[in-house]
């Protein structure tokens, strides 16, 4: 008898994976930019560090939507591709939003929206269960 139960992937089950990926994604970037923004205003300087951290927050955020998108799904590369595609595109419809703090280069805004898809596959890589090794044969 087997000990693991398979998940049934149905497309309203991996849809409701993405969703929960992408909840993921906002709430672990949210809390990231709190924490971020509270390190950058304890500094003496806060506007040389605010960009880098930034960044690494989007960078965190895409990584775990990528490990909760093949968590949640049960799929492989392509839920977290999907969830970092849709992930893109919720980022970049928020950078044109009409607010001064929202307000950034456009080259950089398209770069760092870019790295988001890249990066959530690689966090479906990372977070794919891998099988169970049996035991090494002696040799």
């Amino acid at each position: 008898m087997e000990s693991s139960r398979r998940r049934e992937n149905t497309p309203a089950s991996w849809i409701t994976g993405i969703a929960k990926a992408q909840l993921l994604f906002l709430t672990t970037g949210a809390v990231l930019l709190l924490l971020f923004t509270w390190i950058a205003f304890s500094l003496e300087d806060p506007d040389s560090v605010l960009q880098p951290l930034a960044l690494s927050a989007l960078c965190l955020s895409s990584l775990a939507g990528g490990i909760g998108a093949v968590r949640f799904t049960g799929d492989g590369v392509l839920s977290g591709f999907i969830s970092g595609v849709i992930s893109m595109t919720l980022v970049h419809a928020l950078s044109l939003l009409p607010l001064p703090a929202a307000s950034a280069e456009m080259g950089q805004t398209l770069l760092f929206t870019c790295l988001i898809p890249v990066l959530s596959v690689c966090g479906a890589v990372v977070g794919k269960k891998r099988k169970k090794q049996g035991k090494h044969r002696r040799r």
